[in-house]
């Protein structure tokens, strides 16, 4: 569970940074002035595995499960939206964590990836990536 906290928290970060992104560059393209005709964006969530954990080597990344999520059309109101519970046991009566609130990333990684819940503990570090991929077409007579 405290790892869905921090995954929740981190949610509402992503959803914080995403907003300004968007507006930002959505005025950039309104703007005439600016070169900028398009955009992509997105956050990509990697999950690394704990330095003490025994299959660590400082010699390799250590990724263990990578989640990539639009944010430019995503609207915040499904996936990633602070609030919703996406706890896949919610409706399993007598399920251990069906009373739970789950976030979008929680759930994802139970849900999404091949990790086991075992797996899940073996987490050490979360990398939060925007990657904004800027564009213009240019066109030849």
């Amino acid at each position: 569970m405290k790892l869905n906290q921090i995954l929740a928290a981190t949610v509402k970060s992503i959803i914080k940074e995403a907003l300004s992104l968007i507006a930002d560059y959505d005025r950039k393209i309104n703007d005439n002035d600016e070169w900028i005709e398009d955009y992509e964006a997105e956050v990509e969530i990697s999950f690394w595995l704990k330095e003490t954990d025994p299959a660590f080597d400082e010699d390799r990344d250590n990724i263990l499960a990578v989640l990539t999520e639009d944010i430019k059309y995503n609207g915040f109101k499904t996936h990633l939206a602070a609030g919703k519970n996406h706890n896949e046991f919610k409706h399993w009566d007598g399920h251990s964590m069906n009373g739970e609130y789950h976030c979008w990333l929680y759930h994802c990684l139970y849900d999404h990836t091949k990790m086991g819940w075992k797996d899940i503990l073996r987490i050490g570090k979360i990398w939060v990536e925007f990657d904004c991929r800027l564009q213009q077409s240019i066109y030849l007579e």
